[in-house]
């Protein structure tokens, strides 16, 4: 019994921890990061708003959302993940041209998951 309440305690503080994101928060503090990104001029500065933003992306990972979006907020927080990952590694090459050319994947990864998050009248009636 002894072991069992620690253990319980875990779970309850873990579901409550995933229960506080706030996903409107760290989409509006993502942007102030992308952005961060894109303006850098030196690797130092965009590794920091990179790893920002991938802190970002974990903490929305382990929100509880609404089972019908479920599916689509994590894939597409998999797959800015994986994005971030590439920007990353060419900073940490020292290649923040390249690190650049990668963040416009991130961008693109936006603008896909923002449209299957809310999508248009048209896209519903019409496929």
């Amino acid at each position: 019994m002894r072991k069992l309440i620690p253990a319980l305690a875990l779970f309850v503080s873990a579901h409550a921890f995933a229960a506080d994101v706030d996903l409107k928060a760290n989409m509006k503090q993502m942007k102030i990061e992308f952005k961060h990104a894109a303006e850098a001029t030196e690797v130092a500065s965009m590794k920091t708003a990179i790893e920002n933003l991938s802190e970002l992306v974990e903490q929305s990972k382990r929100g509880e959302y609404a089972p019908e979006k479920f599916d689509i907020y994590l894939e597409g927080f998999n797959k800015l993940s994986i994005a971030l990952d590439s920007v990353e590694a060419k900073l940490d090459a020292g290649d923040i041209d390249a690190a650049k050319a990668e963040l416009q994947q991130v961008d693109a990864l936006r603008e896909e998951y923002h449209d299957k998050k809310n999508p248009s009248i048209w896209s519903k009636l019409f496929g």
